[in-house]
């Protein structure tokens, strides 16, 4: 009994071993829920479910994303993979480095085709609207401020004819998704003109929900090879892409997956496409952001004080380095100058004092000398005076001498006496 039990413990695992190995490996595809959360749901599950079968021990799992919801989700990784409108998926490579991996072939009743434009449209009765320029003053619709076909591409059009819609419009409304809703206003009267992604007017049509005739195409462009209505250039379709965690040996399965998936599987007809072909390049899209400074070239040219921190940081921290070291050797000068400086009046008062000393002393030399030359030549007068009356007292002295001892010779010799010997 217990060996038969053990057989059918391990039927049980092998049999739930695939659901635990898928249940450990679940993968995240965030989508662009253009039309509404439940509609992407309904149309991108059995991609989904497509994906879980062509790559055994993962189960995907589709999260509707908002415009306002994709970017937090790929910041945060929140998803393993995105897949996205060429304008958001534009802005999410550049901001978060997502990497395309294929690019959806849309499939709608003349075709599939993996490019996308858009349609700028009036009622066809509107006889006072028959090219871009008579929208000015009118009213206009479009399905969200940063949706790529349902407004970037028309702006880009208006702008290249030199109108600006924030300006030149009565107003300017935004209806949010679906697109739908834009056509029916237009039709209805409630705007003037609207913008839809190319082949909407023509599902819509084909699902007797409107009649082509009653609509015009404004600025119609014919490319080659391209059957829809048409008012704006070319972009590729939408982009699959990979997050930055997410592991190569992951995304090179999607990839192969996405790629060997067969016209008119059930998968790509619930998701309204045709099938996958590798990824196209998408510089359009960045050029057309580009030239209506959106996204992120919003502030393109005008970084913020955070931006410049955050972009510059290591060169802004060397300049600030260089100046503070600049700056202290400024002050180092400063400081050493005035030492300088004040040592230079010093030494120049000391010079100046020992001048004045010197001059004064030469001054005193020059006085004592002259007093010394004029004592002298006083004491070399009195010396010589002196000198005379001391030879004239002299020889007056002789001369009485000389006298008086004439006499005492005479005085002898009158009396016989001779004189004493000397």
């Amino acid at each position: 009994m217990f060996r038969p039990l053990l057989v059918l413990l391990t039927f049980f695992a092998i049999c739930a071993a695939p659901a635990l190995q898928a249940a450990d490996h679940l993968v995240r595809l965030g989508v662009l829920a253009h039309r509404g959360k439940e509609e992407a749901l309904k149309s991108w599950g059995p991609t989904a479910q497509y994906l879980s079968q062509q790559i055994p021990g993962h189960r995907f799992v589709i999260v509707p994303l908002s415009n306002d919801d994709i970017g937090p989700a790929v910041e945060y990784n929140e998803l393993e993979f995105v897949l996205t409108n060429p304008g958001s998926y534009a802005e999410l490579e550049f901001g978060f480095g997502i990497t395309r991996i294929a690019t959806l072939k849309s499939k709608s009743p003349l075709g599939g085709y993996s490019v996308l434009g858009a349609v700028i449209f009036t009622r066809a009765d509107r006889q006072d609207i028959q090219t871009l320029a008579d929208l000015r003053g009118k009213r206009f619709m479009a399905v969200h401020e940063n949706a790529f076909g349902g407004w970037w591409l028309a702006w880009h059009e208006l702008k290249r004819q030199h109108i600006n819609p924030y300006q030149d419009f009565a107003r300017l409304s935004f209806s949010g998704f679906p697109q739908d809703n834009i056509v029916y206003a237009v039709r209805d009267g409630k705007v003037d003109a609207g913008t839809v992604r190319t082949d909407l007017l023509e599902s819509m049509a084909f699902a007797g929900k409107i009649q082509l005739e009653d609509f015009r195409v404004l600025n119609a462009q014919h490319p080659e090879n391209f059957p829809y209505l048409l008012s704006t250039p070319l972009y590729p379709d939408w982009a699959f892409a990979m997050l930055r965690h997410t592991p190569d040996e992951l995304a090179q399965q999607v990839a192969i997956a996405l790629l060997k998936m067969q016209p008119g599987h059930p998968a790509a007809q619930q998701g309204g496409y045709v099938e996958w072909t590798v990824p196209l390049d998408y510089h359009s899209v960045q050029q057309l952001m580009l030239e209506l400074r959106v996204g992120h070239y919003l502030n393109y040219g005008q970084l913020s004080f955070v931006d410049l921190l955050r972009r510059y940081w290591i060169g802004i921290a060397a300049a600030l380095l260089a100046m503070l070291i600049l700056a202290g050797a400024y002050i180092y000068t400063l400081r050493l100058n005035r030492r300088l400086s004040h040592t230079m009046t010093s030494l120049e008062e000391e010079i100046a004092q020992r001048q004045r000393i010197e001059r004064d002393l030469l001054r005193t030399r020059d006085d004592l000398e002259c007093r010394v030359a004029e004592r002298t030549a006083e004491l070399a007068h009195i010396n010589e005076e002196l000198e005379s009356r001391v030879a004239r007292r002299t020889a007056q002295l002789l001369s009485a001498m000389q006298r008086l001892d004439a006499e005492m010779k005479t005085k002898y010799e009158q009396s016989d006496v001779l004189p004493p010997s000397s």
